[in-house]
């Protein structure tokens, strides 16, 4: 196919209204994933998914990559590589299970339901006070699952988030940051060299990229706000994520 037919029917799939109201999503996933160095797959891939799910998940996982590494440069002298190190080489065994279930899925909706309803549960329980160990075993037990789901729904922030949850925000944040722009390039790289990725998500990543820098360069404003609330901010975060996928899968 040449460049012209590819870019021919990328944007035919489209509508300019669906395009700014991603525009939009995509601005504000920016500033939650700056901030408190999860969230932008999770609010961003559900909600895109609601009005133009052409746009999910390769374009999300390339935005994700970008955002989540201009934070990584941003706090690269809170870096624990040990920590990063577990968590993904769980992503990456995570990203090779779910290649190996996208070859054989059928309908993504029973997996975005059924993973919908295990982020409210961890939600659940959080709130209820279940706390996990902060161990190895658990940053590549996280890791592994969220490479599973971001490989599938590009949503693959919440396992992080939950296992994060109670370390202080300036440890939680440069090591979550360095874990989805690392995970990200593994997750793109599994999907193309199965035959998943498409000229077309090339094509949608790069015109939703201005949003994205729309929202790094908005993000220093809310610094306050966000890091007083920071573990609240990543339930709300996580539970918001867990409705969407429910209702897209039930929808």
């Amino acid at each position: 196919m040449s460049l012209t037919s590819a870019l021919s029917d990328a944007f035919s799939t489209i509508a300019y209204w669906q395009y700014a109201l991603a525009y939009g999503v995509i601005a504000f996933a920016a500033i939650v994933q700056y901030r408190i160095g999860v969230g932008f797959g999770l609010f961003a891939a559900p909600v895109i998914a609601l009005f133009a799910p052409e746009l999910v998940p390769v374009p999300i996982i390339a935005l994700t990559l970008f955002t989540a590494t201009a934070a990584m440069v941003n706090q690269r002298n809170g870096f624990d590589w040990r920590e990063i190190g577990w968590s993904v080489a769980g992503r990456f065994a995570g990203s090779l299970v779910a290649v190996a279930i996208l070859a054989q899925l059928t309908d993504q909706k029973q997996f975005m339901l059924v993973f919908g309803l295990l982020i409210a549960l961890a939600v659940a329980m959080s709130l209820a006070g279940f706390r996990f160990r902060f161990t190895r075993r658990l940053l590549f037990t996280m890791g592994a699952i969220s490479g599973l789901t971001a490989t599938i729904t590009s949503v693959g922030g919440p396992p992080m988030a939950i296992a994060y949850q109670d370390q202080k925000p300036e440890r939680a944040r440069p090591n979550m940051s360095a874990f989805f722009a690392l995970g990200c390039v593994i997750v793109l790289a599994v999907r193309q060299v199965n035959g998943f990725n498409t000229t077309a998500d090339l094509v949608h990543s790069i015109v939703l990229l201005p949003a994205l820098f729309i929202g790094i360069k908005l993000a220093p404003a809310f610094e306050g706000v966000i890091d007083r609330n920071f573990r609240t901010m990543l339930l709300v975060v996580c539970g918001l994520s867990a409705l969407l996928l429910i209702w897209r899968a039930l929808a």
